[in-house]
This record gives structure tokens, sequence and C-alpha cells, in this order.
């Protein structure tokens, strides 16, 4: 899946989606579900693609 073609605002959106939905998903105890898992590694890619945005857009803040 290509996340880095994403829009910011898609980003941040499907990123906060995937979040709800493995909330839900543990709250209805499915965390060793294999989609839960895939869910986790989704949630992962776009934490880091966000970030990686965030040290580009702003280079002062790259050293922390």
């Amino acid at each position: 899946m290509d996340l880095e073609s994403l829009s910011t605002k898609h980003l941040n959106e499907l990123e906060r989606l995937v979040r709800e939905t493995l909330n839900v998903m543990r709250q209805a105890k499915l965390y060793d579900d294999p989609l839960a898992k895939s869910l986790y590694q989704l949630e992962q890619d776009l934490g880091k693609v966000r970030r990686e945005r965030f040290d580009e857009a702003n280079p002062e803040y790259h050293s922390y």
C-alpha cells in the first residue's frame, strides 16, 4: 500500500479511524484476530509516514 501518496488530511483521518477500530476490537476482546494485527501494522505505518512528513516540514524539531 502506497501511503506516501495520501494527502495529509486523508492520512490523519485514516490513522484516527484505524485507532478507533482497534479500540472497539480490544473492547470486544478481538485483539488476537488477524485483522487486528493487520490494523495495528497499518497504524504503525501511518504513524511513521506522519512523523516523516512532520520532520520534513519542521527540520528544527528533527533532533527530538
